[in-house]
């Protein structure tokens, strides 16, 4: 996650999942859920941005998302 450990663990439940600092900004999460599109929704709903390194599943759900959501706010 591209934020600060401790504003991570305010947006999420421990059962959740774990996060451990990377750097003064950045931090790790250890999450996971019943499927890849509620761990996409999960993501997208902590309002930073993150890094994803696998399962190939997530991402490959995370760049459908991406193309969705693109078409769906077409640049002015």
């Amino acid at each position: 996650m591209h934020a600060a450990a401790d504003a991570v663990v305010e947006r999420i439940n421990p059962a959740v999942g774990v996060v451990e600092a990377v750097e003064a900004g950045t931090c790790a999460l250890d999450t996971g859920a019943d499927t890849v599109e509620t761990l996409g929704v999960y993501l997208g709903m902590l309002g930073y941005d993150f890094d994803v390194t696998g399962p190939p599943e997530l991402l490959a759900h995370l760049r459908e998302l991406a193309v969705r959501y693109a078409r769906s706010a077409p640049a002015e």
